[in-house]
Order: C-alpha cells, then sequence, then structure tokens
C-alpha cells in the first residue's frame, strides 16, 4: 500500500519544520567562553560530537549570538550538557542580558573556559574551523579536556518540553 504525503507549501515549510524538529530529542546544552569581561554563554541544541579521531565537537549558533562572536575572537569554547537538576539554567542561558547569565552560576576555569559545575557531561574544545551557514556559524572544536558525571541525569530537549533523560545503571 502506497501512503502519499501532503505538499508544503513554501508558506508553512518552516513552521512545519518547527514542529518536525520538536519530535527529535536533543540534550540541553550551554556554550560558553570567556571575555575581556567575565564570561558569556548561551544555551544550545545543535550539538554532536564530530569525530574520535581527533576527538572534535561541532555547535551551531546563530551568527549575531553574543556568544558565538566571542567565541570566534576567543579561539575556544565549553559544552555544558546540562543535567536534569540545572533544568531553570535552560531559561537563564537562552535570553535576557548576554552580560548577567552567570548571576549566580557556579563554574570553574578550565584551560581558561567556563566550566558549568554539577553537569551530565563538560567538553572544552579549541576552535579547528567556522563555517557560516545560512544564518548560524558552525563551530569546529577540537576536544582538549572532558568529563562526566554518571550520577547527573542529562536534561533532553522534546516536544517543546525540557525532560530528564537516561539515568546511568
Amino acid at each position: 500500500m502506497t501512503t502519499s504525503l501532503r505538499e508544503h507549501e513554501p508558506l508553512h515549510i518552516a513552521a512545519d519544520f518547527r514542529c518536525a524538529m520538536a519530535h527529535l530529542p536533543t540534550s540541553v546544552t550551554v556554550i560558553t567562553t570567556t571575555t575581556d569581561t567575565g564570561p558569556v554563554g548561551c544555551t544550545a541544541s545543535a550539538v554532536l560530537s564530530l569525530s574520535m579521531d581527533p576527538p572534535s565537537m561541532l555547535v551551531s549558533l546563530a551568527a549575531d549570538s553574543h556568544t558565538a562572536q566571542h567565541i570566534e575572537r576567543r579561539g575556544a569554547f565549553a559544552v555544558n550538557a546540562l543535567s536534569w537538576q540545572q533544568r531553570a539554567l535552560t531559561q537563564q542561558f537562552a535570553g535576557g542580558d548576554p552580560h548577567h547569565r552567570f548571576d549566580g552560576v557556579a563554574h570553574t576555569l578550565l584551560h581558561g573556559q567556563p566550566v558549568l559545575t554539577d553537569t551530565a557531561v563538560g567538553v572544552v574544545c579549541t576552535v579547528e574551523a567556522v563555517q557560516h551557514a545560512l544564518d548560524h556559524l558552525l563551530l569546529v572544536g577540537r576536544v582538549i579536556w572532558s568529563d562526566h558525571h554518571t550520577e547527573h541525569t542529562p536534561l533532553v530537549y522534546h516536544q517543546h518540553r525540557t525532560h530528564p533523560g537516561p539515568s546511568a545503571s
């Protein structure tokens, strides 16, 4: 039996795509870097391990993002995969004044990059390549440090809400 897919009108493609992508669970991360005046960061879900040889990450951030611009200048960044217990940080790092996103947030500088305390996963990278793609920057980072905490349940974004991810057994 053949099932036909509905044709999309150009006006609805972006809305349909947004709804479709909401069905793909993804980890919630905060991408961070340093500036001359202190740490900056933003939430991101378009983050993945790119290669194991050499260990590297790919991060996609809006090109006009305050954080992305500082990462380009600094040449390094940290990927902080939030734990379920840190779900409130999703909103704190998603909007508002970028200079106040770190207010009250415990972190440590590792290789000069802010790594949030109590995350499920932390990775520090140096920038290997930056590629402009449409309205985003694709940041390829070579891993220079990583750690994970099996006692912290990862935070997952799915269907427009955050959920606890799988627990370590």
